[in-house]
């Protein structure tokens, strides 16, 4: 039988994206996310010092995790440290081990994206899902789109199709252009922002921004806890997988992103912009033909 502890089991932060914690076992989630790879090291008097909370509560933190106790959870946090933390090409030269290299990487990718496609089911809440859905499908109220790093290109994707079933759609694009497009941002908006793995500091101001203004803010994460959610009035998480591989899949959040187009889809069934799109994408040359 395979040891409780390898890296085959549910990831830290997937079991953190899923947990019903209270607010001082949100600090100590915080604490963790955000110091990571260290805090695995950390003994319970050290993380109660550095939270600042009872050893009970880092307790109750770890069995609400799914873990036995705090050692259980150290133990399995310093074994996924120790895989996670090889060098890139050390991953990649175990991917090959014992066949051809291409093969085996794309064999794991694609059990990554497995992996993925499943953990969304279990990860999506189906009330946010539809609330997000119904924001986003709003054509009378104008929709910006913001992230950097992973999140921008998946978020420009999303704008492109969704811009074939609904006018009014900003994508955010080169952070320094952001107060050009966002100089109208007012109470009628709805601001979906993304950020996933980390903080990125535009991110953050983006949701105070929308919140000054009485915007409705959207985040789409794979962190539950942590300074950009409490800064989000709507917050939809999607799993986080492939901490083993050299980059994490964003699989789910693309199947997310395509979803919340469906149901946009479903609200606009008569495709009038769509036709109206295609008409002038045509005007103006369309595709290349044989």
């Amino acid at each position: 039988m395979e040891p409780a502890d390898t890296p085959s089991e549910t990831p830290f932060l997937d079991r953190l994206a899923s947990a019903d914690l209270t607010a001082r076992e949100r600090d100590v989630a915080c604490f963790y996310e955000d110091r990571l790879p260290g805090a695995a090291l950390l003994n319970l008097e050290e993380v109660c010092q550095g939270v600042g909370v009872s050893s009970a509560t880092v307790a109750r933190f770890a069995r609400k995790l799914g873990y036995a106790d705090f050692r259980d959870m150290t133990r399995s946090l310093r074994t996924r440290v120790r895989h996670d933390l090889s060098l890139p090409v050390e991953r990649l030269r175990r991917l090959g081990d014992g066949g051809e290299p291409g093969r085996a990487v794309l064999g794991h990718r694609a059990a990554l994206a497995q992996e993925a496609v499943s953990g969304v089911l279990a990860c999506v809440d189906d009330e946010v899902l539809g609330r997000v859905g119904a924001l986003v499908a709003d054509a009378d109220r104008p929709l910006y789109l913001g992230a950097v790093a992973s999140g921008q290109p998946l978020l420009h994707y999303f704008g492109l199709l969704l811009s074939y079933l609904r006018g009014g759609v900003t994508v955010l694009d080169g952070t320094d252009r952001w107060a050009h497009a966002l100089a109208g941002l007012d109470a009628r908006a709805v601001v979906l922002a993304a950020a996933f793995d980390r903080s990125p500091a535009p991110v953050a101001a983006l949701l105070r921004l929308a919140r000054e203004r009485g915007a409705t803010s959207v985040l789409l994460t794979n962190r539950r806890v942590g300074p950009l959610p409490p800064l989000a009035d709507v917050l939809l998480v999607t799993p986080s997988t492939g901490q083993d591989a050299m980059f994490r899949t964003r699989v789910g959040t693309l199947v997310v992103l395509e979803a919340l187009l469906d149901s946009v889809a479903a609200v606009h069934p008569e495709l009038r912009r769509a036709a109206a799109v295609e008409e002038v994408f045509t005007a103006l040359g369309g595709y290349i033909t044989c």
